[in-house]
């Protein structure tokens, strides 16, 4: 984890949550599922734990996969629109992905802070 990198893309993510949320309300479920998206990925690995969030399948209070999307979108040099078949993709450099990918989702739970949870 790199706590340069977090604070640069704390701007980011706000500005990208933003445009997604224009009324700056956020469903409170997002909050819950950034905050245990770290942690999974630290207990089960990243590529399990994307396939549980990229699940079309999962009944959750609000769809999981929203959040690898902003992730994507946040994470430099990426195309597509599946977070696990872009780190799938790019076996090579899967540590570095992982720890990018760590600080991408820090910067959005701190970001999705600031937001009005509803």
């Amino acid at each position: 984890m790199s706590i340069k990198r977090i604070e640069n893309y704390i701007p980011k993510a706000i500005e990208l949550l933003n445009k997604e949320f224009p009324e700056g309300k956020i469903a409170s479920a997002y909050n819950g599922y950034i905050s245990s998206f770290g942690a999974s990925i630290i207990q089960s690995g990243l590529k399990p734990t994307l396939a549980v969030f990229e699940n079309a399948n999962a009944s959750t209070k609000e769809d999981k996969s929203y959040l690898t999307k902003l992730i994507l979108k946040l994470l430099p040099n990426t195309q597509g629109a599946s977070l696990l078949k872009f780190v799938l993709a790019n076996k090579l450099n899967e540590e570095a992905l992982k720890e990018e990918v760590l600080d991408i989702a820090v910067a959005l739970k701190l970001s999705i802070r600031t937001f009005r949870l509803v």
